[in-house]
């Protein structure tokens, strides 16, 4: 855990186990040990703890309303918390309070909680599209916004134009909108622009970062093409950064990631965007 320390309201703050272990806060009551800070994560629209709940249970029980926290930026298996962050939300479970009628003696938290995590564990080693990873088509214009909007302002680093964004935002709304869900927290989409009866444009896509490299953003793509298969469409193209601009990290990896998918680039053009951000068309061959 690094990054410096801020204050954050405990309410606002959501819980990612669904027990506590009445043996551990006993300890913690007991200790003159320093509880703070506690590690914290952002992915999308959740702000969840990465571990701490006894120490922020022992806090709020103390009248703590704020508390030290600072950002997790190691890199964990953000996948199965998000899975835990789902649990807790479908049990009720948004802040730290809510876990007062959940301690258990210890025993049955290693049980309950414990063997839970081991279980699903083994699932996402098994499968995690049969198990955890839902796509869904979305025809409500204002959660198409919703998704588009808290996907892409967690990708900064490729979505940092401003007014794009915010076009982005608009777009979608009438456009087809497939999403990608844990359970049911949003974390990627993709969205469709029709062209003519043989080519549909990959519009907008987007996957939070701390899923990228496990096979999501290709099973994304993979929907994608059944359904433009299925609507006899012959070709899907797609604009992204052209390479002529350099040191473009964030670039490059999406580059990559849609050569890996079965686009090829087909040109350049410097100024279709604007002289800073050369537009590279590429374009795939829909299997019908």
């Amino acid at each position: 855990m690094d990054g410096k320390t801020e204050e954050i309201n405990l309410t606002e703050i959501q819980p990612s186990e669904l027990y506590l272990s009445s043996d551990r806060l006993q300890s913690l009551k007991e200790s003159d040990k320093e509880l703070e800070p506690l590690p914290v994560k952002e992915i999308g629209d959740r702000l969840f703890f990465t571990d701490g709940h006894h120490r922020a249970f022992t806090l709020m029980k103390k009248g703590r309303e704020k508390i030290k926290v600072q950002r997790e930026e190691e890199e964990l298996d953000w996948l199965e918390y998000l899975i835990c962050v789902d649990w807790c939300e479908k049990e009720g479970i948004e802040e730290i309070s809510d876990l007062k009628n959940r301690i258990v003696k210890e025993e049955t938290f290693k049980e309950k909680w414990i063997g839970k995590c081991q279980e699903m564990h083994q699932k996402v080693d098994d499968d995690i599209f049969e198990h955890f990873i839902e796509f869904e088509e979305v025809d409500e214009k204002d959660i198409k916004s919703d998704i588009c909007e808290t996907v892409l302002r967690s990708l900064p680093q490729y979505f940092g134009i401003e007014r794009a964004v915010k076009d982005f935002v608009k777009v979608v709304r009438d456009k087809y909108f497939l999403s990608v869900k844990i359970g049911n927290i949003p974390v990627g989409f993709a969205s469709l622009k029709e062209h003519n009866e043989f080519t549909s444009e990959l519009y907008v896509i987007g996957l939070v970062e701390e899923l990228h490299r496990n096979g999501i953003g290709k099973k994304l793509m993979e929907k994608v093409e059944t359904y433009l298969s299925d609507k006899g469409k012959k070709y899907l193209t797609v604009k992204t950064l052209g390479p002529s601009r350099e040191d473009d990290e964030p670039y490059d990896k999406t580059r990559d990631f849609y050569r890996a998918v079965g686009f090829v680039p087909l040109e350049e053009f410097e100024s279709l965007w604007d002289e800073e951000n050369p537009c590279l068309f590429m374009v795939k061959a829909i299997e019908n």
